[in-house]
């Protein structure tokens, strides 16, 4: 027993040391860290065969996507939160009709809603039960290393039902359970979609009987950070750590006997827009399982202009050029290029002052580093052809210390085949300042990972003019999926924050948040039926889109609406007349 403790405690520093770098490797690829000694890494059991590895960096090379596999490197996800009444948001999406409504009464009972996000304040009156017992079955805050870690992982502390009531009962709570939510987000995002009534503020939560389970996920490490160019305050936090939390979370409900919704409020633009991700991966995979369904937020970069794409034909002769405007104080960004095979392209990338690099082959793993010698720019380029990732050519740069002005990268098909370019920058959350595309693409903005097939993406829009924000992220996916599957009310919605506030924000989160809320509501009312074995992502998907109101003279489905505005009574209505 001594032995298994100092096992953990050991494992533990490899994963939180900055000194430690974390990989995530699918089953048949699980042979990564076999030729390094045992005491130099640790590794992570997560769901379907997936697994977190942190290796000592010491006895590795530099960080690159030739040597190490592009989705081994874990990705960096951020908050889909734009910050800026309630009731007119539940009575748009139909939710307050169905928890009124005498016969149905639908209000979450018996379904456990998942967030991973920046935590939550637990001592909330809206997330306790009349007698001031928690709502919470269980809280992983990965963050805080003073505590028991889960069963199945080495680091952060659980706090179960148990030990939180035992905490609200007393007069100091954090002195038994010292986790808090310090951004808010995680709050606000489990307010929304199950929070209690709050008489004095007329507040209601969408599924205000559902129990809830929480992650606070710890923040990137440097080395991710690094290599991503992320701005230095920005919140990120990594693939591995959110697939982590996915398996706490998928083990709780089993635990508990409960059905689950995952509600997914995290989004990046690295990645390939198909469904290949490993995140995405997984969650297709939970979306898939009997009694487990998720929701995830289409993002807000729409109108951010970071998207370019175009569509090379087979005689193309000139090179299409992409340009880049990047504003003055930024120290750096990652831009990703992305092809689908038979075409491959080559670039060359033209500074400010009109220095060239040179055409860079398109063979696998190549890699150039270009030092622009009037700017002192330094750029670098890999070529990578990702047979494992839907066929795809993926052209990763990195711009270090970019100047400002009009960056221009010439794109041009290396073989007799055409098709599509896309060409992303990051979400707006990891930038520093002004860089977008000249000419952008508002199409094909959905975050990672809302190209994930079976799982419900959603869009966001105003309530009170019926108009989808302009922010909010569009589809479809890079390989033509029909996503977002539907919208969510998600403009000035009002909920809870730390320490009894009340805020009132615009974004994805809380259109994610709603819909999470809705898809818990048709989970109880699903399996109230008689006969009823179980439900999954893809029936409450298909009852939301039967009753989605579509409006007037615009095609069904679309890149921004997907099949329409989400309205739970009118899909319970629509069934019950069939």
């Amino acid at each position: 027993m001594r032995q298994f403790f100092m096992n953990k405690m050991t494992c533990r520093e490899k994963i939180l040391s900055q000194d430690y770098w974390d990989f995530i490797l699918p089953g048949d690829r699980g042979k990564m860290a076999d030729n390094i000694p045992e005491n130099s890494y640790c590794r992570q059991q997560m769901d379907f065969g997936y697994e977190s590895v942190s290796v000592d960096k010491s006895l590795l090379s530099p960080l690159n996507i030739e040597e190490y596999w592009y989705n081994s490197i874990p990705n960096c996800y951020t908050l889909l939160d734009s910050t800026g009444t309630n009731n007119d948001a539940l009575n748009s999406a139909g939710i307050l009709q169905v928890q009124n409504y005498p016969t149905l009464r639908l209000m979450g009972e018996g379904v456990m809603i998942g967030f991973l996000d920046t935590g939550i304040d637990y001592r909330n009156s809206v997330f306790q039960n009349i007698d001031g017992s928690t709502r919470i079955a269980g809280l992983w805050d990965q963050t805080i290393q003073t505590g028991n870690a889960p069963k199945a992982f080495d680091y952060g502390s659980e706090y179960r039902e148990e030990m939180l009531n035992e905490a609200l009962r007393s007069e100091d709570p954090l002195s038994i359970v010292p986790t808090t939510d310090t951004n808010g987000h995680g709050t606000y995002l489990a307010s929304i979609a199950a929070g209690n009534a709050d008489v004095n503020t007329q507040f209601l939560g969408a599924a205000p009987e559902a129990i809830l389970g929480i992650v606070k996920l710890k923040e990137a490490k440097n080395y991710l950070r690094d290599f991503y160019l992320i701005r230095e305050d920005a919140v990120c936090y990594q693939e591995n750590d959110i697939m982590a939390g996915l398996k706490y979370l998928n083990d709780l409900a089993e635990n508990e006997g409960l059905p689950l919704v995952l509600c997914i409020a995290l989004g990046t633009n690295f990645g390939g827009h198909n469904g290949t991700t490993l995140l995405s991966r997984i969650l297709d995979q939970y979306a898939l399982q009997l009694n487990r369904s998720v929701v995830i937020g289409g993002g807000n970069e729409a109108a951010m202009r970071h998207h370019f794409s175009y569509t090379i034909s087979e005689k193309m002769s000139q090179p299409v050029t992409a340009e880049i405007r990047v504003g003055s104080g930024i120290n750096g960004f990652v831009a990703e290029l992305w092809t689908k095979l038979p075409m491959v392209v080559t670039i060359v990338l033209i500074s400010p002052s009109g220095e060239r690099t040179r055409q860079g082959a398109f063979r696998q793993g190549y890699r150039y580093n270009f030092v622009f010698t009037f700017e002192r720019t330094e750029v670098m380029v890999e070529y990578r052809l990702l047979l494992e990732n839907n066929d795809s050519q993926l052209l990763f740069m990195q711009f270090k210390n970019p100047v400002a002005g009009i960056w221009k990268i010439e794109i041009e098909s290396a073989t007799d085949a055409g098709g599509e370019v896309h060409f992303w920058l990051p979400v707006q959350e990891f930038l520093e300042g002004e860089v977008y595309f000249l000419e952008a693409n508002p199409d094909v903005t959905l975050t990672e990972p809302g190209s994930t097939e079976n799982a419900m993406t959603v869009a966001y829009y105003n309530s009170v003019d019926n108009a989808v924000d302009i922010n909010s992220g569009r589809g479809y996916t890079r390989s033509n999926l029909i996503k977002p599957d539907f919208t969510a009310p998600g403009v000035r919605i009002t909920g809870a924050s730390g320490e009894d506030r009340w805020v009132t924000r615009s974004g994805s989160s809380a259109g994610t948040a709603v819909a999470a809320g809705a898809a818990a509501l048709l989970t109880e009312w699903i399996l109230e039926q008689p006969g009823a074995k179980g439900v999954n992502s893809s029936q409450i998907r298909n009852i939301i889109i039967l009753g989605a109101e579509n409006l007037p003279e615009m095609e069904r489905p679309n890149r921004q609406w997907g099949y329409g505005k989400m309205d739970v009574y009118h899909s319970l209505d629509t069934l019950r007349r069939l």
